[in-house]
């Protein structure tokens, strides 16, 4: 093909005259030549305002990754970029294109890039490890762990997450801030909706994963029934915080209340006056 004069073989790919694209390397095109992945893992785009503002004084930082499809190309990293751009009203963005992939290898790579930055929701991405499991492309969850470089457990506990109620899960995916992929699975273990709701809730008010454990190690320590020990109906309580136990029981009476206080009464100022608990 003859180049008009004064044009490169890149101001015809800016342009869109030109479908002999540059395959490797980092260039400067017209952002109509750029298709988002429609595999990638992310579904939802919140939070853009920050990006976009910043698209808007500064332009793209750091360039889009792509690779050759066709008379353009494929998004690898960058959706959010992109999106950005495209919001702004710009008509050339800067993007690094890559050699070509098999589409598995592609898949692990940007699977990979999303978990390490957790840059995807918790739901969308235990249902991206389904989707992965039940098209075959590995066999086991065992070997997808492996392949992303986590342990087996970890992956479990995504998977849990989709056992959730549905209503839970949607407000998970509908956050308006971030919400950990530790506290997703520390949610998704408990049994009981109510109390899943309730700690759904607090992680949207923005407690901490260590605040989260504390609130279900609580709730499992439930007061113990009432129960016989000869002739005498035993009254106890337990209650657990960390690796801490503490028990208090009693004969039960008109003395049982005031006893059980006065007995928690003391052991706190034995614990408070031992130096030797670090």
């Amino acid at each position: 093909m003859k180049l008009p004069q004064g044009k490169s073989r890149l101001d015809l790919v800016k342009s869109g005259l030109s479908t002999v694209l540059p395959k490797r390397g980092r260039f400067v095109v017209s952002i109509n030549r750029l298709v988002e992945d429609p595999d990638n893992e992310r579904k939802t785009f919140r939070n853009m305002e920050d990006l976009i503002e910043s698209v808007r004084v500064h332009g793209i930082i750091e360039p889009i990754t792509v690779t050759p499809e066709g008379e353009g190309y494929r998004i690898l990293t960058g959706h959010r970029r992109f999106r950005a751009a495209k919001a702004v009203g710009l008509t050339d963005v800067e993007v690094l294109v890559r050699d070509a992939e098999d589409p598995t290898t592609r898949r692990f790579k940007s699977l990979i890039s999303n978990i390490q930055r957790e840059n995807i929701g918790a739901v969308e991405l235990a249902e991206t490890l389904r989707a992965m499991l039940n098209a075959g492309v590995v066999p086991t969850q065992r070997e997808l762990a492996r392949q992303i470089g986590k342990r087996e457990q970890w992956m479990s506990g995504m998977m849990r997450i989709l056992d959730m109620p549905l209503r839970l899960q949607e407000m998970l995916r509908n956050r308006s801030i971030s919400i950990g992929y530790e506290i997703a699975q520390r949610i998704a273990q408990v049994k009981d909706p109510a109390l899943q709701e309730e700690l759904v809730q607090a992680a949207m008010a923005g407690e901490t994963t260590q605040e989260i454990r504390l609130r279900i190690e609580s709730r499992k320590a439930v007061p113990a029934a009432p129960r016989r020990q000869g002739k005498a109906t035993v009254v106890q309580f337990t209650e657990k915080v960390g690796n801490c136990i503490a028990t208090v029981k009693a004969k039960h009476g008109k003395e049982a209340r005031g006893e059980m206080i006065e007995a928690l009464r003391l052991l706190e100022k034995q614990v408070r006056n031992d130096d030797s608990i670090q």
